[in-house]
């Protein structure tokens, strides 16, 4: 996934009630009732509120996004959670956060951006929490099954694979567009059951589309209908402008507040 800017994060932070509502208004789930739905079919009820949960930043690498764990934080306040930024960063934030009684921790660098689960060593990854949450909005989307529905994935890079697993573990299938040959090679030889095609193939086949690609724009208003919904959980979206205001709540597209969730949810399931 591309790497969030700080204006990224802010509009992120600034649009969450936003983004809430139309995710409710397509799925009929709030971001609490997603992530449950999505660590246990059926859903359970995972002990959210009063969790105590530390954001701690990381200035490896490319260093801290300014605001990114103050977004995480409010994400996780929206769940119920007791979380907090930690005053300081790297090895320093982690021992405040353990001094601090945290029943998990938040870290991202810029390779890795994890839920650590201090209890019992439970480490919850984004790229497939993020996956797992946007299959959950889809399905959720179309009444609760996925069963022999048609889905075109956008890429096979870390989300995508995740996706495509969750998909097809879900009934869906699943057709994708992947220009990179050895990535297509790699998932078909670990027995992923995913079927290439061209866009303009799987766009004419399929109304549910799942965006894992960091290529913006090539996806326009006249290349979906009525029924189409779009999971695009990063930044820059495949659809255009002009198709993501034809899409409204069909277009679902946020790229931490899902992930956030069932990260969380995971790490204390």
């Amino acid at each position: 996934m591309t790497r969030l800017t700080t204006e990224d994060v802010r509009a992120l932070n600034d649009r969450l009630d936003e983004f809430e509502a139309g995710l409710s208004e397509i799925t009929g789930l709030g971001l609490r009732e997603l992530a449950m739905s999505t660590v246990a079919h059926p859903p359970v009820c995972v002990p959210l509120y009063g969790a105590r949960i530390a954001a701690v930043p990381v200035t490896s690498g490319q260093g801290v996004i300014d605001g990114f764990c103050d977004c995480v934080v409010a994400v996780l306040r929206r769940l119920g959670c007791e979380a907090w930024v930690t005053g300081q960063p790297d090895v320093r934030g982690i021992q405040e956060a353990y001094d601090g009684a945290a029943d998990v921790v938040f870290l991202a660098d810029d390779f890795r951006f994890i839920a650590l689960n201090t209890r019992n060593a439970r480490c919850v990854d984004d790229d497939p929490a993020t996956a797992d949450g946007y299959v959950t909005a889809l399905e959720a989307a179309v009444g609760g099954s996925l069963l022999s529905r048609h889905v075109l994935l956008l890429g096979l890079g870390p989300v995508g694979r995740a996706a495509a697993r969750r998909l097809v573990s879900r009934g869906a299938a699943v057709e994708v567009v992947e220009p990179d040959d050895s990535r297509l090679r790699a998932a078909l030889n670990v027995g992923l059951r995913v079927q290439p095609v061209t866009l303009a193939e799987g766009l004419a086949r399929c109304d549910l589309i799942f965006d894992a690609t960091p290529s913006a724009g090539f996806v326009d208003a006249g290349d979906v209908t009525s029924l189409t919904i779009a999971a695009v959980p990063g930044i820059p979206s495949a659809f255009t402008a002009a198709c993501q205001a034809m899409l409204g709540a069909r277009h679902i597209h946020e790229p931490l507040a899902i992930g956030v969730a069932v990260m969380a949810a995971r790490a204390l399931l």
